[in-house]
């Protein structure tokens, strides 16, 4: 009796002093592990921008410009015909949009679709941050490249716990888009799904990204602008 009373005392023991090390270890480098991530990202991003600086925009491109969303898009596919350019990097957010513009604007694009926004907010940006981030954008291509035709797409929904703030940056990027002379694209209520207030599940496979028919419903949206 003795005998099992220690043995369970041991490994009793043993188990919070394993969960006091995972504690303490997760502590002190759970902050590594996301800044593993962020390097990851970073270098991804290099990837993508010395392609872009090699193959620059030209003068009548459609750029569509963005985050991962627009990455995943078969542009050139989706619309056969038209001279398009996907300038979407994974991760990216609006200072890093801004940070990659000249290449872009240099080119002088006949039309630019900006999504963006939705990893600001999940990273902790405040909806004021990524309006006035976005303001700056449209106000570069007016400054530099006045002939562009240029779309401020609404963020598109996420979970529920996302969808307060999503509405509120679609607000205020309508307001930007009038005072930065763009236009205004309103996705949200389509691929909303309302009895759960997130992203439709016939449009997507995680929640965030977009599947064929996801695609096929954004072209939809904009194919006559």
């Amino acid at each position: 009796m003795k005998s099992g009373l220690a043995r369970a005392a041991f490994a009793l023991s043993l188990l919070l002093n394993v969960s006091i090390v995972v504690v303490v270890l997760w502590m002190k480098f759970g902050g590594g592990l996301e800044s593993v991530s962020r390097g990851r990202l970073a270098l991804a991003s290099e990837r993508w921008t010395t392609q872009f600086e090699a193959l620059p925009v030209e003068r009548g491109d459609v750029v569509f410009l963005g985050d991962s969303i627009t990455a995943g898009g078969r542009w050139q596919e989706l619309f056969p015909g038209l001279a398009v350019r996907n300038r979407g990097i994974p991760g990216d957010r609006v200072p890093d949009v801004a940070a990659r513009l000249s290449t872009i604007v240099a080119g002088q694009p006949s039309a630019v679709f900006l999504l963006i926004g939705t990893n600001d907010l999940a990273y902790g940006a405040s909806v004021d941050e990524v309006a006035a981030g976005v303001a700056g954008i449209l106000a570069r291509f007016r400054r530099e490249s006045r002939d562009t035709r240029l779309h401020v797409q609404s963020v598109l929904p996420r979970s529920a716990e996302h969808a307060e703030r999503s509405v509120a940056l679609n607000e205020a990027f309508e307001r930007v888009a009038a005072e930065g002379e763009a236009q205004f694209v309103d996705l949200y209520g389509d691929f909303l799904d309302p009895g759960r207030n997130a992203l439709r599940s016939d449009l997507s496979n995680d929640g965030l990204h977009l599947v064929a028919n996801g695609y096929l419903l954004w072209r939809s949206r904009i194919e006559h602008l």
